[in-house]
C-alpha cells in the first residue's frame, strides 16, 4: 500500500492507495506556508490523479505535475496499463 505526504511550492499532496483506488487530498499554500485551499480526491489510477486533480489545481503547471508524478511513482503508486 502506496502512501505520499510532500509539498512542492505551493502545493502538499497527501495520498494513499486503498486496493483499486487512490485517496487523498491537494493543497494550495500560501507563500508563509498556510493553506489556502483544499480539494480532496478519490481517484482509480495515478495518471487520473494526474490528470483529473493536480494538473487542473496547479493550473496547468506542467513542470510541477510533473515532479508530483514523479514523487507518487518514487513512492510505489503505478499505473496499471
Amino acid at each position: 500500500m502506496s502512501t505520499i505526504n510532500t509539498s512542492m511550492g505551493r502545493y502538499s499532496l497527501k495520498a494513499k492507495e486503498y486496493g483499486n483506488h487512490i485517496r487523498g487530498s491537494i493543497a494550495i499554500n500560501d507563500e508563509g506556508g498556510t493553506q489556502l485551499t483544499l480539494q480532496e480526491f478519490d481517484e482509480h489510477y495515478l495518471d487520473d490523479v494526474v490528470n483529473n486533480v493536480i494538473y487542473p489545481v496547479t493550473g496547468g503547471n506542467r513542470e510541477i505535475t510533473r515532479a508530483l508524478r514523479e514523487e507518487m511513482v518514487k513512492a510505489g503508486f503505478e499505473q496499471p496499463h
